[in-house]
């Protein structure tokens, strides 16, 4: 059985992060490149509302009594495919764990214009997300 206080714990968390997000999508690109302060705050918000996700999705999928996904891109995708949640807004949250991981592990040169195209659609979806989620939890 899913743990309710702690995905709304969680959910609180993720709500809080988009919130502060939204503070950023007043900057235009250029003064976002001016200001390290901001882009630092950026990435940091990406990653930590990534993360809350992911391990929502984990609890979920386990405390349904599944196995628990192999990784944070898998962990939206098996939300998806066992229609807790929309299937094409798993498809297309999935990939933002990319992005998070390039952040954590800076992997490559981090993209500071992708970085700040993304915030428009991390609110967008990360809203619809909190939505599935709080629907789901109410049906669970």
């Amino acid at each position: 059985m899913v743990n309710q206080e702690l995905i709304h714990r969680k959910l609180t968390k993720l709500i809080q992060y988009l919130d502060e997000l939204k503070a950023v999508q007043d900057y235009t690109l250029e003064e976002y490149l001016d200001n390290y302060f901001i882009k630092r705050t950026t990435e940091r918000l990406i990653q930590l509302i990534v993360e809350v996700a992911t391990d929502i999705n984990g609890h979920i999928i386990v405390d349904e009594g599944h196995n628990p996904p192999h990784n944070y891109y898998q962990s939206f995708i098996k939300l998806g495919q066992l229609n807790l949640i929309n299937e094409d807004l798993a498809q297309k949250l999935a990939p933002s764990t990319g992005l998070r991981n390039r952040l954590v592990h800076e992997y490559e040169e981090i993209d500071d214009q992708i970085v700040f195209e993304s915030i428009e659609t991390t609110l967008e979806l990360y809203r619809q997300y909190i939505k599935e989620i709080k629907d789901l939890v109410e049906k669970i």
